[in-house]
């Protein structure tokens, strides 16, 4: 240590050199506190916690079987909902399906209060184990307008999403230009 500073703690009283030290080690235990031991007791008590729940879960199989139950009709009417809307789209010829969406497309413009300007096909894409068959569509029509017909392109069919879009005020005031492409997705016939 420095012998400046040893000399000045010598020269103070004793009650002060207490109160000095008193006054570090709260320092050294806040900062111990804050820095070293909160986290960690924070993490402990959210896995203790955690591990009560799985304990408490796995000791009753009753509620077990009931989540079980609750899954399973789920996932199946979640199957039979995505299964009726690609076993259709199966059925039917790739050009049959086009232009089934495309008349959606335009069924759907017409009750939002949306103009279509032209509906094109975009190429086909792969993701995953599906097969994107994609359409540009130009529309135009207010903006909330538009707001609801994206949406309401979306809820129609389960397989059906809009991949991009863009907006650009129109030559009307009041009404909005968009470009957008609405995506298919549709089973691959040989996926594993």
């Amino acid at each position: 240590m420095n012998p400046v500073w040893i000399r000045k703690a010598a020269a103070l009283p004793a009650r002060q050199l207490h109160m000095v030290g008193a006054g570090l080690l709260l320092i050294v235990a806040a900062a111990l506190w804050f820095y070293a031991l909160r986290a960690p007791l924070a993490v402990l008590r959210a896995v203790r916690a955690e591990q009560s729940q799985l304990a408490l879960a796995a000791g009753d199989p009753t509620l077990l079987a009931a989540q079980l139950a609750v899954l399973d009709t789920d996932s199946k009417a979640l199957a039979q909902r995505l299964g009726a809307g690609a076993g259709q789209a199966s059925t039917q010829p790739a050009s049959q399906a086009q232009v089934r969406l495309v008349g959606a497309l335009g069924t759907l413009a017409r009750e939002h209060g949306v103009n279509l300007h032209g509906v094109a096909p975009a190429p086909d894409e792969m993701a995953l184990s599906f097969v994107r068959l994609g359409f540009d569509v130009d529309a135009s029509g207010p903006y909330t307008a538009l707001v609801d017909w994206i949406g309401a392109i979306e809820r129609a069919q389960p397989t059906l999403a809009v991949a991009g879009f863009e907006m650009h005020a129109g030559e009307t005031p009041g009404q909005v230009s968009m470009k957008i492409r609405v995506a298919s997705y549709q089973a691959q016939e040989n996926a594993p």
